[in-house]
């Protein structure tokens, strides 16, 4: 044990500087040779703030994954013959164009300075969302190779086994629910909570299940499976209802679609679920209602911030508050300052332009998981299709809990997979490879 205990704390002494110099000196064939490398060591740090937090300490730390990104932005326009563009280009184009309207939307309307430096502190936030929706080009553009496509997904699932297990280890619910209880894992090194873990963890395992149901690789399916299992521990003991929610709704979507085995463990979980789930996990949901004294409080508080959002809306019914607006438009000493529901979010501050795109953006999602679930030729390609649709049903259902849209560290993957989704779908529609790089649009 003293053998292991030493040699894991040597590892773990030189994993950060490995990574952090590893992935300066990989940004040069990333720039003229392979653009995926860059892309790989995004796809795996993303989501891990609690690991390229630490090359803070390093010079340029703080702008690791900047310079990732900038590196595969280049290595994609030197190394490709053609961008590929889709039906979706213009969607997400226009999607980040608005966002960074209602930036000077919420300067106006809160005497903030230009957001055209970090004097106005928004504009910092506004950049990681804007980079977390611009992964949709690098996922549409990064390759044209199924099997580097396969890649991505199996580095995702990997990283998701990987926060699963330390979950796993290093956290243990008590019989009862606590407050106190509840695992972050490495969304908290960026102030995120639990609920947020819930949603990455209940979306992801949702895209790896539509994998796992159509994958015929064993080893992928093995590896799909293993995901998916260890991800129910941070998904339970993360207590979020929302999740909870989506994780129901997940499965009953793929059991009329696809697995009626998946439809009846949904009714059995829906019927039996105080038997079946932990007594902490309950516990926790039976606090929803929080029976004869009223809701439980922090319903009751979700209660009145949907109110208060309600009240932006109607004021500024078309262009919102702005970028940013509600958390600004609240009393100081709020302890809680955002809406706890996205479309509400959304609603207040980009108003009805904000809240019909948002309601596109998933709407076409939808329909680009539908449309490579059905003209798949590959079973990875029908996979990825199935898979997608139900990390969007996921996103759908959690954002009504809470806002799981916005945080780099949670949504990357979404746009990632997107972009993959939708070159898949040229792909699956140009079968010989060489004659895709002469069709650039996909048929709307």
């Amino acid at each position: 044990m003293g053998i292991a205990t030493f040699f894991i704390s040597i590892i773990r002494s030189i994993i950060v500087p490995v990574l952090y110099y590893g992935g300066i000196l990989t940004c040069i064939p990333t720039i003229f040779r392979r653009a995926e490398w860059g892309f790989f060591l995004m796809v795996a740090l993303i989501p891990q703030p609690n690991i390229f937090y630490k090359f803070y300490v390093y010079p340029m730390g703080t702008k690791y994954l900047d310079m990732l990104f900038i590196a595969v932005l280049i290595g994609i326009l030197v190394q490709k013959k053609k961008i590929v563009f889709t039906y979706n280009t213009a969607l997400v184009g226009v999607l980040l164009l608005v966002s960074y309207i209602s930036l000077w939307n919420t300067s106006a309307n809160f005497s903030l300075p230009a957001p055209i430096t970090t004097r106005n502190a928004l504009l910092v936030e506004w950049k990681s969302y804007a980079v977390m929706i611009f992964m949709y080009y690098l996922g549409l553009n990064i390759s044209k190779d199924e099997a580097q496509h396969r890649m991505v997904i199996m580095i995702m699932a990997a990283v998701v086994l990987f926060i699963s297990v330390q979950s796993l280890r290093s956290f243990t619910a008590g019989i009862s629910y606590a407050e106190e209880s509840r695992f972050a894992g490495p969304f908290e090194v960026v102030k995120l909570n639990s609920n947020h873990l819930a949603a990455f963890i209940v979306s992801y395992c949702s895209l790896f299940l539509g994998l796992l149901l159509f994958d015929r690789a064993k080893w992928r399916r093995l590896f799909f499976l293993a995901a998916v299992a260890f991800g129910l521990h941070p998904l339970l003991f993360s207590f979020s209802r929302g999740a909870y929610a989506a994780a129901l709704g997940v499965l009953v979507f793929f059991g009329v679609v696809k697995k009626r085995s998946l439809l009846i463990l949904a009714i059995i979980l829906f019927i039996s679920w105080q038997t079946l789930l932990p007594s902490s996990v309950v516990d926790r949901i039976k606090m929803t209602s929080g029976g004869p004294r009223g809701p439980e409080s922090s319903v009751a508080v979700r209660l009145d911030l949907w109110n208060h959002a309600v009240k932006l809306f109607e004021k500024n019914p078309i262009f919102g508050v702005g970028f940013g607006g509600f958390e600004l438009s609240t009393p100081e000493k709020s302890e809680i300052k955002n809406t706890h529901n996205l479309y509400l979010k959304i609603l207040s501050e980009q108003g009805v332009i904000g809240l019909s795109l948002l309601a596109l953006a998933f709407f076409m999602a939808l329909r680009s998981g539908q449309r490579l679930f059905k003209r798949g030729v590959t079973p990875f390609q029908k996979g990825l299709g199935f898979g997608f649709l139900g990390c969007t049903v996921a996103f759908i259902i959690t954002n009504m809990f809470g806002d799981r849209w916005s945080y780099f560290v949670l949504g990357d993957y979404f746009w990632i997979v997107w972009g993959l989704v939708d070159r898949e779908v040229l792909m699956s529609e140009v079968p010989v490879s060489d004659s895709l790089e002469s069709k650039e649009m996909v048929s709307g």
